[in-house]
């Protein structure tokens, strides 16, 4: 999988921005609760990805629409990670004032903080939590 905006992003990136992201760099405010990780599982079984994020990037890739819960209140539903937005939601960090986030991990140089972002334009197509 590939996604295209003013420069292509090829999957590798995409899926180390979210394994940074899930592992720790959006760890304050995200929750994948029990009814995401089965959306992602029944997609991604353990047996095929034991790791939930790089699983996570495998859901979306097959049409899951994946849910991103708060982590104060593991029920309430923040935003949403799918294919259908997530070309749309990068084309608007690419054109915003955040953009440097994207551009390093495009360049290998990314980190918690800029995968953060990322995955922050992933799920809401904005900055939600500072």
């Amino acid at each position: 999988m590939t996604i295209t905006i003013n420069q292509e992003i090829k999957r590798e990136v995409l899926e180390e921005i979210f394994i940074t992201a899930i592992e720790g760099g959006s760890n304050y405010w995200y929750h994948l609760n029990n009814e995401s990780i089965k959306l992602i599982r029944d997609a991604v079984p353990k047996s095929e990805d034991p790791y939930l994020s790089t699983a996570i990037l495998k859901a979306i890739e097959r049409g899951v629409e994946v849910p991103i819960n708060d982590a104060e209140d593991e029920e309430e539903v923040l935003g949403t990670v799918s294919l259908k937005t997530m070309q749309e939601r990068l084309q608007k960090l690419a054109e915003s004032k955040n953009r440097d986030a994207l551009v390093s991990h495009i360049n290998e140089e990314g980190d918690g903080d800029s995968a953060d972002i990322v995955f922050q334009y992933l799920a809401f197509g904005e900055i939600v939590f500072g």
